[in-house]
């Protein structure tokens, strides 16, 4: 970039750039700056193509006072070439690595920058207080089922990640309780009849606990089936039902903890009503078929409720 710089500041004699162009400190944003207003980032690959990894989507390290960013980019591999463009012009995505970064691509069609895919134009977005919830919006928007994003949560600041992913069977008691929890909470399709099941709590352990299960199906299910008397009724239960009843208590206390936006998005709905319970309740039933059975999934936790409110009393 230094070269690049020498080569600006030789082709600014004469005109209003001279003097104003200057190189930026190692971790700025951008490497270059011209009049105080416009900027160079200074990019290359050794490798025989245009695309590249770009800078923070939070831009943190921006020069406040630079406005329009252009990109310098060397291409050292095959035929040696160099191109520039405007710099949001040729963002077609957002890729993570400690954090998440734009993708460069030197030739991406215009109208097809994340910004265009997104409906925001780069300025706004940049300038906007929830940069990454916009950008993680439009790709939790294209999830497929079973999918989950693992980005950290630009609103979560009191929250810290670990780099390393756990084996589930290496978590605290307790950490293990309030996945199962929460899995419960979250996604009532676990006490459904689906193969698929699982899928969308097993990516919730690797995104919000960092841990990963060879056979998730046996956080929930381990043991076979299990006889229980509900209301006066004695049945025969699939395991998950046990752990229901066992942790009623804490899942009425969770579900009252639970911010609308999580339970609106795990739920996949766009109201959660004043008595959240209740709905969580109802879809536990909509999942959950017990054959020669009117007993439903809601019967055993308001069970399972009453039987810790006698024992209380």
């Amino acid at each position: 970039m230094i070269i690049v710089c020498d080569k600006m500041r030789e082709a600014a004699v004469g005109t209003f750039f001279e003097g104003t162009i200057k190189l930026t400190d190692a971790h700025a944003f951008p490497d270059i700056v011209a009049n105080g207003y416009f900027g160079v980032e200074v990019k290359m690959t050794t490798g025989n193509h245009w695309i590249s990894t770009g800078n923070s989507v939070l831009e943190s390290l921006r020069i406040e006072d630079v406005e329009r960013i252009y990109i310098m980019f060397g291409k050292f591999g095959g035929t040696l070439d160099i191109r520039y463009r405007l710099y949001q012009e040729c963002l077609p995505e957002v890729s993570v690595t400690h954090s998440p970064r734009y993708r460069i691509n030197m030739e991406l069609p215009i109208g097809k920058s994340i910004f265009d895919k997104i409906g925001i134009d780069y300025d706004t977005l940049r300038k906007n207080d929830n940069t990454i919830q916009k950008i993680k919006e439009y790709y939790r928007a294209l999830l497929k089922e079973g999918e989950e994003l693992w980005w950290i949560d630009q609103e979560s600041d009191d929250k810290s990640v670990s780099p390393i992913i756990r084996p589930f069977r290496r978590l605290a008691k307790e950490e293990k309780d309030n996945f199962v929890i929460e899995a419960m909470i979250l996604f009532p399709e676990i006490f459904g009849k689906k193969n698929t099941k699982f899928e969308r709590a097993a990516a919730y352990l690797i995104a919000e606990h960092n841990a990963v299960s060879s056979n998730i199906r046996d956080c929930f299910s381990s043991g076979g089936k299990v006889e229980m008397e509900i209301n006066g009724k004695k049945v025969l239960l699939p395991q998950i039902c046990a752990r229901l009843f066992a942790q009623a208590k804490e899942i009425k206390i969770k579900i009252n903890q639970l911010d609308n936006k999580i339970l609106s998005y795990y739920w996949r709905t766009d109201k959660i009503g004043e008595d959240r319970l209740s709905q969580w309740k109802n879809f536990l039933d909509k999942n959950f078929i017990l054959v020669n059975s009117d007993i439903l999934a809601s019967d055993i936790f308001d069970y399972a409720l009453y039987e810790e409110n006698k024992e209380l009393s």
